[in-house]
C-alpha cells in the first residue's frame, strides 16, 4: 500500500494547493518498506493529480478537501483522508497504527452559485447531469 501526504516544509500542507511536495510511504504488512518526497513546486492542481496517479497511491492524507477535487481522487482510485495536520511522518505513522487521525467533515462544500441553474456548482460528480458533455454557446458580442 502506498500513503500520501501532501505537504509543505515537512508538515500536512491545509490544502493541495499549498503543498510544495508530496510525501510517499511504501508499506508492506504494516512495516514501511520506503520513503519518497515528490517534488511539486508551483505545479497546477492537475499536475500534481497526475503525479499522484503516476505513483499509484491508495489513501492521500491532506488538510482540507473540495468536493470536486475529492470526486477526482475517487475516480483515480485514491482514498482521502482529510482534516490532518501537523507532521507528515506523524501523520502517516499513525494511519500506519491505526490511530485515528483526520477530521472526515474536512471536505469542503462550496457556496451554492445563483447563477447555476443546475445547483451543482458544475461539478457534474455531484448533481451528474452531464453539463461538462454540453457544447459551449457562444454568444455574439
Amino acid at each position: 500500500m502506498k500513503i500520501a501526504a501532501v505537504t509543505r516544509d515537512g508538515k500536512i500542507a491545509h490544502t493541495i494547493a499549498e503543498s510544495t511536495e508530496i510525501l510517499i510511504v511504501t508499506e508492506e504488512n504494516g512495516i514501511p518498506t520506503a520513503k519518497e518526497l515528490v517534488q511539486i513546486g508551483d505545479d497546477e492542481i492537475t499536475s500534481v493529480l497526475f503525479k499522484l496517479a503516476m505513483q499509484n497511491i491508495d489513501i492521500l492524507l491532506a488538510g482540507e478537501i473540495g468536493t470536486a477535487l475529492q470526486s477526482t481522487l475517487r475516480m483515480l482510485g485514491v482514498e482521502m483522508l482529510p482534516g490532518c495536520e501537523g507532521d507528515a511522518v506523524e501523520n502517516i505513522a499513525a494511519y500506519m497504527t491505526h490511530e485515528e487521525i483526520g477530521d472526515p467533515s474536512k471536505i469542503i462544500v462550496p457556496e451554492e452559485d445563483e447563477d447555476d441553474p443546475l445547483g451543482c456548482l458544475h461539478d457534474c460528480a455531484k448533481c451528474m447531469a452531464g453539463c461538462h458533455d454540453r457544447p459551449v454557446q457562444r454568444t455574439e458580442a
